[in-house]
């Protein structure tokens, strides 16, 4: 029965009909107690049956659960008499599908709605809801042109679909189709076991419309509808919208893989490919435009504004700060500060560092100055070798080994909440090349932000769209989801820089008790027993580090690839091609990158030795820290080039290794497994 005005369930009065949906009636109501209005969802007396009922509730449960501002807030559930009814936040505005009116949405807001949708799945996935049934009906975009996620009636936490999904009855019935078969994924329309997987092939159905106006699997019924998605593929996006980017398609086209293996896993994976084309775009609008002064301060005022509101809210945030300062080079070195942790919990310090390190040595194009080297030049400055860096002391560092730039991190609280924060800075101007904001809800979620907030980072400060995107990948992805593994193992990286190998060992093992798929970890691990000559320990750890080698990122499993076959397989010949990959994707001189494993282990094997002297002598050249077993002699030149006495030993002792031997003008280089003595007295370690 339709509720009157002036009606009243519990402490709530009716005020007017609002519409109907598939599992009841709205109204506006007002609850006398807090002088607010509402909106009621009442559930219809003919649909009063006990499994009605329990899916009701179960939108209750599922939707209280959830606080997040792209997500409609429930406040109360409750009964009057016969009717069982859900009290929400009133919305002013209009649902998706009465927005994209049989038309198309601009490419911009296409971005904008796709990413909040997708935030809000993310609240929900990371409490194990699964919404199963995103569509433009359930997507209301408010005033402010903010999207808000409807009806968790469906969600389940339990995660299977109805088997009876697509029975003629559940297909035309008002109020039981579980979704809506053209926003089914084909999983779901199967009746098989779903999980968030499905919302984002649902979101693609939804992202696809808004661009083109039309549905990418559509037909006059349903059977034919069902056909389509399971069977065909869509008109590219492309030709039914000529002024939608191709990346659009692309992202599109991979939320729309009918094998949900092929799909995009996350939304915070979606989420970053969204943002990269989101900021390309208003980019290339940036670059083309002629903004007054004055239009440009109203501009920041509006946004300043805009993050004060959205950050009381308890919303998430990104925000950019666009500086004016040029991008760096391909030639230009970094220095990581430590983050500012005014938390209070230490789990976050030194941990994030450590994680942005492991983000951004995912570029080809960046280059971050190695820990042995911060080590040495620390007390140069009368600081102590693990000083903690400052801003103060990290831009001084890079100041000194002719750095580019210092990345200053932070992260604060902000009620039940976090801030994190990054700025990268001129080192020799101190002029701010860009900095990035994000709000955290959950402590578990901060290194997904931390790696969204490197990906930004690297587009602003000069890296193409992309490269960041053929080399970026979440840190859950490549590294570890926990905060405490990554602390443990970026501990032991600051104990190896500073040559203790086997100080370093508790670490990475604690590491991989905390996360047994930390596959660098076994690397670390393989190579400090190796040190230590356990051969059989650091074979084992070798296996395990291969073995879980899709758990790394593009240059890790580089690493990881070449010590397999160094000390386990023996196979030179791969090792060697494995490296030459390495030095081809990574062209930049870093330490114990490919290049530092052609030198040291490799060329010299294969009897290459001006090669592995060209490549020793150009590590040097970037990094006079690098340990290699080639130490360069006095007075000895090869027809590669003059090496100069560095008057120190070799750092500390590969598996395989060789030494030089001098006669006046020539030079030998013989390999050799063990210690020796070197011609100045001192020692290969």
């Amino acid at each position: 029965m339709e509720l009157n005005p002036g009606a009243r369930l519990g402490p709530y009065e009716i005020v007017s009909r609002i519409g109907a949906g598939g599992m009841g009636e709205v109204y506006r109501a007002h609850d006398a107690r807090l002088h607010r209005d509402v909106a009621v969802k009442v559930l219809p007396q003919a649909f009063s049956n006990r499994a009605a009922q329990e899916r009701f509730q179960r939108e209750a449960r599922a939707a209280s659960a959830l606080n997040h501002p792209h997500i409609c807030a429930v406040y109360d559930v409750g009964a009057a008499g016969d009717l069982h009814y859900l009290v929400m936040e009133l919305l002013d505005g209009r649902t998706l599908r009465k927005q994209i009116g049989g038309g198309t949405l601009g490419i911009k807001d296409v971005l904008a709605l796709g990413i909040q949708v997708a935030d809000a799945l993310g609240a929900a996935h990371s409490k194990g809801i699964v919404h199963r049934d995103i569509k433009p009906d359930n997507i209301f975009v408010t005033e402010g042109s903010n999207a808000k996620v409807l009806d968790f009636g469906l969600a389940r936490q339990d995660l299977p679909a109805d088997p009876e999904a697509l029975t003629e009855e559940m297909l035309t019935a008002p109020g039981t189709a579980v979704g809506t078969i053209a926003y089914m994924s084909p999983e779901q329309a199967r009746g098989q076991l779903v999980d968030a997987r499905t919302d984002l092939w649902s979101l693609g159905v939804v992202m696809y419309e808004m661009a083109t106006g039309s549905r990418p699997f559509d037909g006059p019924t349903s059977p034919m509808v069902f056909d389509a998605l399971l069977n065909t593929s869509p008109q590219p996006l492309t030709r039914l919208n000529p002024k939608a980017p191709a990346e659009l398609e692309r992202i599109v086209g991979k939320l729309l893989e009918k094998s949900r293996e092929l799909r995009y896993q996350s939304t915070s994976e979606l989420r970053i490919d969204l943002e990269r084309l989101q900021t390309s775009l208003n980019r290339s609008a940036s670059d083309g435009s002629q903004a007054t002064p004055l239009k440009k301060t109203v501009l920041r005022q509006g946004i300043a504004v805009a993050v004060g509101l959205i950050l009381c809210a308890g919303g998430i945030l990104l925000w950019q700060r666009h500086g004016q300062a040029q991008p760096l080079t391909d030639r230009d070195t970094i220095v990581l500060a430590d983050f500012t942790n005014t938390t209070g919990d230490p789990d976050f310090d030194g941990t994030l560092r450590q994680g942005l390190s492991i983000e951004l040595e995912q570029s080809p194009f960046l280059s971050l100055i190695p820990e042995e080297r911060v080590q040495r030049v620390l007390p140069l400055m009368g600081q102590a070798a693990d000083a903690r860096l400052t801003p103060k002391i990290a831009r001084e560092i890079c100041e000194r080994t002719a750095g580019a730039a210092v990345l200053e991190g932070s992260i604060a609280p902000l009620g039940a909440q976090y801030v994190l924060g990054l700025r990268a800075r001129n080192c020799n101007t101190g002029n701010v090349l860009d900095e990035e904001q994000v709000q955290v809800a959950r402590k578990e979620d901060v290194l997904n932000a931390l790696s969204r907030v490197a990906g930004q980072l690297r587009t602003r400060v000069g890296e193409s769209l992309a490269m960041v995107q053929a080399h970026s990948a979440p840190l859950a992805d490549v590294s570890t989801p926990s905060l405490e593994a990554l602390k443990a193992y970026g501990q032991g990286l600051k104990i190896l820089a500073s040559g203790g190998d086997v100080a370093a060992t508790p670490y990475f093992k604690r590491a991989v008790e905390i996360d047994s798929r930390f596959a660098i970890a076994y690397a670390r691990i393989g190579l400090s027993y190796g040190s230590a000559g356990e051969t059989a320990l650091a074979t084992e750890s070798f296996i395990k580090a291969h073995q879980l080698r899709e758990r790394a990122s593009d240059e890790e499993r580089f690493f990881i690839d070449a010590n397999y076959d160094l000390q386990v397989t023996g196979n030179l010949e791969r090792a060697q091609q494995t490296c030459v990959e390495w030095e081809r994707v990574y062209p930049r001189v870093r330490s114990g990158g490919g290049q530092g494993f052609l030198a040291a282990m490799i060329y010299p094997v294969f009897g290459e030795y001006e090669k592995a002297l060209a490549q020793a002598t150009e590590q040097v050249n970037v990094d006079p820290t690098f340990r290699s077993a080639i130490c360069r002699l006095p007075s000895t030149t090869l027809s590669s080039g003059t090496l100069m006495n560095p008057k120190r030993p070799c750092g500390r002792r590969p598996i395989a290794r060789w030494k030089y031997r001098s006669l006046s003008s020539s030079a030998t280089i013989t390999p050799f497994f063990g210690a020796t003595e070197l011609p100045w007295g001192g020692r290969l370690l």
